[in-house]
């Protein structure tokens, strides 16, 4: 394999090495192991890389750093926080491309080509694909000098990433975007739920009101529409509903499409999927100045909303 002046290349020492052995412990074959193995050091490279560029990087929501999704999806998925997952595919043994298992080919933001050299000593960094397919070559590769671009935010999405007053909603202000319910919503399809407080000898039963607003997003071709409610409750408490469904042209939303609710730090918290379902919804509750985001996330699409109430 003939390698440009230009690839970055990664020396492999002795802490990938041990922690791609721990992985590998976890494995029933050997085939497995081998490949979770070769996988955490590809993981590996690409998060040095990474680093050595000041991008920050989230462990603990990696796929391919969770045993159990090693075990189930046999992927190498480094998580870029505020960006997503970016699939890092090792190559050995003088292999002119790659391959991309089906289940992989969502929730991605892009697949990175790691060459690891026979001794399993250093690692080379040979470009990247932002498409999924089954099988990937070299001559398909963009230069790795262009990641830099993939992970940089349209000026859209530094829009959408705009902190959300919540409390302006109890204090019915809100801009032009998030519009009242019933614009937009679909009563047999979706229902906010409302609290009563309870009554004593003196008084009567009161009606805790919900307050709520939607929002329309296209995502990947998909009207859809996000609708966040707010409920009032003891002890500084306010419960959030958040709910999705499809747009008047549709019925049902798309297969697969995902709601997360992610805290500050942008770590998933909660997550629901529509499978042939007409809505999605989530409930949690939080306090005030808690900050959170409600991504959507289709197939290699994904969309934010930050909020703090």
């Amino acid at each position: 394999m003939t390698l440009s002046l230009t690839d970055f290349t990664v020396p492999l020492t002795l802490e990938p090495h041990h922690q791609a052995e721990q992985f590998r412990k976890h494995q029933t074959s050997a085939q497995k192991g081998k490949q979770v193995y070769l996988n955490t050091l590809a993981i590996y490279a690409t998060q040095f890389y990474l680093e050595c560029l000041g991008y920050e990087l989230d462990v603990a929501a990696s796929d391919g750093l969770n045993p159990v999704q090693q075990m189930l999806l046999g992927t190498a998925a480094l998580a870029v926080k505020g960006y997503g997952q970016l699939e890092c595919c090792p190559m050995v043994d003088g292999e002119m491309e790659f391959a991309i298992a089906p289940e992989l080919h969502q929730d991605r933001i892009g697949y990175v080509a790691v060459h690891l050299d026979p001794s399993l000593r250093t690692a080379t960094m040979l470009g990247f694909v932002t498409e999924a397919a089954d099988r990937v070559t070299l001559s398909q590769l963009q230069p790795m000098a262009n990641l830099t671009g993939l992970l940089t935010p349209s000026l859209a999405q530094q829009a959408n990433e705009q902190l959300t007053q919540l409390s302006d909603w109890l204090q019915d202000r809100a801009d032009d975007t998030w519009q009242a319910l019933d614009n937009f919503i679909n009563p047999a399809t979706v229902a906010f739920r409302s609290q009563t407080t309870e009554p004593t000898e003196t008084t009567e039963p009161t009606p805790t009101n919900i307050i709520a607003r939607s929002k329309r997003i296209s995502l990947n071709d998909h009207d859809i529409t996000l609708a966040v409610g707010l409920l009032p409750l003891a002890d500084n408490q306010t419960e959030i509903q958040v709910q999705v469904y499809s747009g008047q042209a549709q019925t049902y939303l798309p297969p697969q499409l995902r709601l997360v609710v992610q805290d500050a730090d942008n770590l998933d918290v909660m997550q629901a999927e529509a499978r042939a379902t007409e809505a999605i919804q989530l409930k949690f509750t939080g306090t005030p100045g808690e900050q959170f985001s409600l991504k959507l996330a289709l197939q290699n699409a994904s969309i934010a909303e930050r909020f703090v109430i």
